[in-house]
């Protein structure tokens, strides 16, 4: 079996800088904490001009409900709302910065005030999802089946 021909990838050298981003959530779901075995938010986030996702984790305890605040602070979530499938799609801001490693990650959340600034997001984003809620129906209800 050959190997395919080589093409340059534009894209592979071109890494994101430290600074100050519109994001999109990419995902949202309840996680564990490994380290502590407490419950958790796991926020996928893809900063603007990169397919790269870096996650916001929100955990049980002393910062839980300063971390939901600075979330719904950010991103267009309505306050209160812990429909974390209608998350997706939602836009925000992020603060990257590098970790011990050198990798990116998410060093806080911009309120949407300080991020009026910013340059309008750029590259693929999930179309934002609306979920309805539904309701138990009586069991002596008249249905006709």
């Amino acid at each position: 079996m050959a190997l395919p021909n080589y093409q340059r990838d534009e894209s592979a050298g071109n890494r994101l800088a430290v600074g100050d981003y519109r994001a999109v959530v990419v995902s949202a779901e309840e996680a564990t904490s490994k380290s502590t075995n407490k419950a958790m938010i796991k926020i996928g986030l893809r900063p603007s001009g990169s397919k790269i996702i870096v996650y916001q984790y929100i955990v049980e305890g002393e910062y839980y409900n300063s971390g939901l605040t600075k979330f719904y602070d950010s991103f267009e979530v309505a306050e209160g709302d812990m429909n974390l499938m209608g998350w997706v799609g939602a836009m925000g801001a992020v603060k990257l910065k590098e970790d011990e490693n050198g990798y990116l990650k998410v060093w806080y959340l911009i309120n949407r005030e300080k991020a009026k600034n910013l340059p309008e997001f750029e590259g693929d984003k999930p179309e934002r999802q609306t979920v309805s809620k539904f309701e138990e129906l009586d069991p002596d209800s008249d249905l006709p089946f």
